[in-house]
């Protein structure tokens, strides 16, 4: 995928705001997604870009800063954030909607939000092991708190016949976690 697909993918979830956003990309692999948030928001936003393996080479996006660690296990050095991104993470973990609660607590009370970016599929294989189609998407993230789920972007997916799909996902207004 491309940059210019991947902001086309999640603009439409990107509220606009009047002052700069602190968000973190998820699974981030090689940036293209903290890359994508970074040509959206505002300039003096910042993107915590967490991966287990990946350092992106992103040194000439110094509001991009790199967090080496597992989301699902290790305490996140993170500040209290306005979205979290999850593009085709989701998908390698198990517990899903005990994984969404934990990241909940990360989010600005009431404001955040969550973009998922997921193959349309429930049929797994070694590379999509938990698949999160959007209808499941929606089983897990009402059960985890939230209260509306909308597809705001749809491309097809070069490796498989299934669509990859972005939500936008929102808490509760005044939600209590």
């Amino acid at each position: 995928m491309q940059l210019t697909e991947a902001i086309s993918l999640i603009q439409k979830g990107i509220v606009p705001h009047s002052s700069p956003q602190t968000w973190a990309d998820l699974g981030a692999g090689n940036g293209l997604f903290s890359e994508a948030l970074f040509s959206i928001l505002l300039p003096g936003s910042t993107i915590h870009a967490v991966d287990l393996y990946t350092q992106p080479n992103l040194q000439h996006h110094p509001s991009i800063i790199f967090h080496q660690a597992d989301f699902l296990k290790d305490k996140l050095p993170i500040p209290t954030l306005d979205g979290i991104l999850m593009a085709n993470s989701l998908h390698y973990v198990q517990e899903q909607v005990a994984c969404i609660k934990k990241l909940k607590t990360h989010l600005r009370n009431g404001i955040g939000v969550f973009i998922l970016v997921e193959y349309d599929t429930d049929r797994g294989n070694q590379w999509v092991p938990f698949p999160v189609s959007f209808a499941r998407a929606q089983s897990i993230f009402d059960d985890a708190g939230f209260s509306k789920i909308e597809k705001i972007g749809e491309r097809q997916s070069m490796y498989r016949r299934d669509s990859i799909y972005a939500a936008l996902i929102s808490l509760p207004i005044a939600s209590k976690r």
